[in-house]
Parts: structure tokens; C-alpha cells; sequence
């Protein structure tokens, strides 16, 4: 399920920090466990696992906010309200569930430096917006798509361009890694594992976002993400996963959420077969 977050802004004057998503994805953490304390402990200390690999499965996007300005590392809010974007793998059933979760929330969301009064004004159901059947996709991020390629120094991971070969299968095989440890090891695809997928890059030139996380404390990291419209033909299994749980790393610290927008006719280029995705 995806839903829109309307926030009010309850400060005359309101200041942000750029690199707001650490702290806004520890509110949806402290959302959740004073609702329910045991899922918030397992997304936490394990989340859904497949061998070595854990997802919390779900995603949020940056803040849409209609009017600010930018002042160094500060975002100067000329708005009274602001919206985000919030995805959860979960059953159509649990949708009461997570609208309560947010409900009538009041928090303080920012820094050491600067913080916002704010409050829950709606909770909004997202339709799934995927297209019936099998078909290509134009999707658009609303946070950065983080990928990398492990090195074989135990040097930093690099983080790749979306035009770099193995972008495209990297995204598909963390695709499946969420699926499978969403549905268990036996998780099949009706008619069976389809042989290839397909990505490409579409539309304006992606745009790189480093993210800072954790800023001005000894855990500091700089995250760097792309946002970009692209094409894809996958499952819709698979399109799902991305869609609710994000696309890409660390999708439960703010990257790696998306929208499906209209795109008739698409023929992504770039083609996966699927004994490359390993």
C-alpha cells in the first residue's frame, strides 16, 4: 500500500536541515512501535531476510514541499503544508491499520540547529496505478535510487550512474532478493519466472543526490542516489515490490521510492536475461 502524508506546519517561521531523512525516517520508526512494538523491533533488529541479506520493506519519499528556499544546509519553508510519499509491502488489509498509525500524529521533525513543529493533516490511499497485465512501465523516483557494486578491496562500495551495465541488474536482483524474502523461499510468479527483464533510463538526464545520514554525529554517511524517470517490463510481482517496499538500497532510511506515471507504447532497450541476475 502506498499512501499520501499531508503535513501542517505549526511554526510561524519554519527551518529544515537539507538531509532531513534520517530524522524523518526515525519518526516513522517511533510511529510505529508506539503502535505496535514487536514489528517495529523485527524491522529493526532483522526485518525480512533471505540468507544474508535483511529489508525492512517499505519506502518514503523526499518532502514535496510547494514553496522554500535554500540557505546553505538549511531549507527555509514557505509553506504551510508539505506531503510525502509512504510505501508499505503489506496486505490491502492493513490499510485501516497504517491510516490509524499516522492519524492525528504531532511531531518535531529536524537537527540540533533547526527543527518544525508539524502535524498530520491526511492520511491518503494510493491507488497502485500499475497498468493491467503485463507491460512496460514508465516509473519516476520521489526519493534517490541508491546502487552499488561491491569491490573486491573490502574497499567502500561504488555507487553507480544509472547508465552503468550492471545498474539495471543489480536493481532487478535486489528486486527479487525482497520479493523472495517477503514470500518465502518457495515465492513463485504465475506462468513462471519470465527470461528476461527490462530497463533503461528514459526522459532528462538523472540527477545525482547526496544524501548525508546521521549528519554532525560520529556515524555521519554521505549516500549518494540518482533521481530519474526510466523504463521497465518485469512481473508484476516484481513491479509491486518496487513500488510499496522501493526500489534500490536503504529504502527505509528515504531512498528508492517511486510513482508509476502514463506511459503508452514504452520499449525499454536495456535487457536482463534472467541467468544474468545472479
Amino acid at each position: 500500500m502506498q499512501f499520501k502524508i499531508t503535513l501542517r506546519c505549526l511554526d510561524a517561521h519554519p527551518v529544515l536541515p537539507v538531509n532531513y531523512q534520517y530524522e524523518l525516517s526515525a519518526w516513522i520508526y517511533r510511529v510505529i512501535q508506539n503502535a505496535d512494538t514487536d514489528y517495529a523491533a523485527f524491522l529493526h533488529r532483522q526485518g525480512y531476510t533471505t540468507g544474508r541479506k535483511s529489508f525492512k520493506l517499505f519506502c518514503f519519499s523526499q518532502l514535496n514541499i510547494p514553496r522554500r528556499t535554500i540557505e546553505g544546509d538549511r531549507l527555509l519553508i514557505q509553506s504551510r503544508e508539505m506531503s510525502f510519499t509512504i510505501g508499505f509491502y503489506l496486505d490491502r488489509t492493513a490499510e485501516e491499520f497504517v491510516r490509524g498509525l499516522f492519524s492525528q500524529q504531532q511531531f518535531s521533525l529536524g537537527d540540533r540547529i533547526s527543527r518544525v513543529q508539524l502535524a498530520v493533516q491526511t492520511v491518503e490511499l494510493r491507488p497502485m496505478q500499475l497498468p493491467p497485465g503485463n507491460q512496460p512501465v514508465l516509473i519516476r523516483s520521489l526519493s534517490p535510487i541508491v546502487v552499488a557494486r561491491k569491490r573486491l578491496d573490502n574497499a567502500p562500495d561504488e555507487y553507480l550512474h544509472p547508465d552503468d551495465p550492471d545498474f539495471g541488474r543489480l536493481l532487478f536482483i535486489n528486486l527479487l532478493d525482497k520479493y523472495v524474502a517477503a514470500t518465502g523461499p518457495g515465492a513463485a510468479f504465475p506462468g513462471g519466472m519470465p527470461g528476461d527483464f527490462c530497463f533503461r533510463p528514459v526522459g532528462a538526464a538523472p540527477k545525482s543526490k547526496l544524501i548525508t545520514i546521521k549528519s554532525g554525529t560520529a556515524a555521519q554517511t554521505k549516500v549518494k542516489g540518482w533521481m530519474f524517470d526510466f523504463a521497465v517490463d518485469a512481473p508484476r510481482e516484481l513491479l509491486e515490490t518496487g513500488l510499496l517496499a522501493g526500489w534500490g538500497r536503504m529504502n527505509g532510511e528515504g531512498f528508492g521510492c517511486v510513482e508509476i506515471i502514463p506511459a503508452p507504447r514504452l520499449a525499454p532497450a536495456q535487457v536482463y536475461s534472467n541467468a544474468a541476475l545472479k
